[in-house]
């Protein structure tokens, strides 16, 4: 029987998609996903080349790290289904990674962030409203602790940095100014998601696959107009 020591993980949160694979110690090997041809799937072909590239067989596969949200709804319910179908087919278990861990650890890859620093971060804007979280260190990478908040209401808590991205309200960047809070930019990545997950699955925070569902900080504006559309009449 082939070692289970290969770790898949999956970023289909935002625009900028990729997988990252690893086995046991080793150097990780990062795939994008292509999505300019929206007629043309490439998230499983790009796992088939990161495991190529690993020169690794699904057989090997031990988890499956997926940033769970919050992020783009088709996004994430399509790499919800991957790791829920890898996960049966492999017995391989799933780590959901909350966005906001995943967020604080690409701005550390990327040199922004020390490793122990804490940061807000604020996702899913709408009108004068963000979904936002305080993340400190890989242990809470599992905390879907966020919450929708106005930024007339977000006190920074002495956290000086705030990871969002370019729908961030104004109102949200004032406020963060007059809090002397410094605003980076959002970055995503799989070897992220897989950084991130690593103390979550080491300390044993994984889950069924059934048990594996993307966190929204609202209802889908497609299932709010379903639901409008099919109301009852007023009496």
């Amino acid at each position: 029987m082939a070692e289970r020591d290969v770790l898949l993980a999956i970023d289909t949160s935002q625009r900028e998609q990729s997988v990252a694979v690893v086995s046991g110690d080793g150097a990780v090997v990062v795939e994008p996903v292509r999505t300019g041809d929206r007629t043309h799937e490439d998230l499983m072909p790009a796992i088939d080349r990161a495991f190529a590239r690993l020169g690794a067989s699904p057989e090997r596969l031990h988890a499956v790290l997926i940033n769970a949200g919050p992020g783009g709804f088709t996004g994430l319910r399509i790499a919800h289904a991957t790791a829920q179908a890898m996960a049966l087919a492999c017995g391989a278990r799933i780590v959901p990674v909350g966005a906001g861990a995943c967020a604080r650890m690409a701005s550390v890859l990327a040199g922004e962030l020390a490793s122990g620093d804490a940061v807000w971060v604020a996702l899913a804007s709408k009108g004068d409203e963000s979904w936002v979280q305080r993340v400190e260190g890989s242990v809470e990478a599992v905390a879907h602790d966020g919450r929708s908040s106005e930024a007339s209401a977000w006190s920074c808590d002495g956290v000086r940095q705030l990871i969002a991205d370019e729908h961030l309200p104004a109102s949200w960047r004032q406020r963060a100014a007059q809090q002397d809070v410094r605003c980076l930019p959002l970055r995503v990545g799989a070897e992220a998601v897989l950084q991130a997950g690593r103390a979550n699955l080491a300390l044993g925070r994984h889950v069924a696959p059934e048990a594996a569902v993307p966190v929204y900080p609202r209802e889908a504006e497609a299932v709010r107009l379903w639901r409008q559309r099919h109301a009852a009449p007023p009496a």
